[in-house]
């Protein structure tokens, strides 16, 4: 009784598979594993917060500089803009 279930199981996963699926079926499939599986979602809801030391105020800063330059509208070279950001993520250590 117990072969002929799982014969039927395994019968349907093939036909499942040979069918083809939509872009959107395929995208709800993938939500369903990550969202069944615990090990696959990593949100912030598995992170042990004590351990979290951000400079709040660092970070703030570094934040008003990057939205005061993007808001600017400069475009820089690449090595402006990596001299840019080596200076924003100091802000934030």
């Amino acid at each position: 009784m117990e072969h002929t279930n799982t014969l039927r199981q395994f019968k349907q996963r093939v036909e499942e598979s040979n069918k083809q699926k939509t872009k959107k079926q395929k995208r709800k499939e993938k939500i369903d594993k990550l969202s069944s599986l615990d090990k696959h979602w990593k949100g912030l809801e598995h992170i042990d917060h004590s351990q979290l030391n951000e400079d709040i105020a660092g970070l703030n800063k570094a934040y008003m500089k990057f939205r005061s330059l993007y808001q600017s509208g400069r475009k820089f070279s690449c090595k402006e803009w990596i001299e840019v950001m080596g200076e924003l993520l100091d802000e934030i250590d």
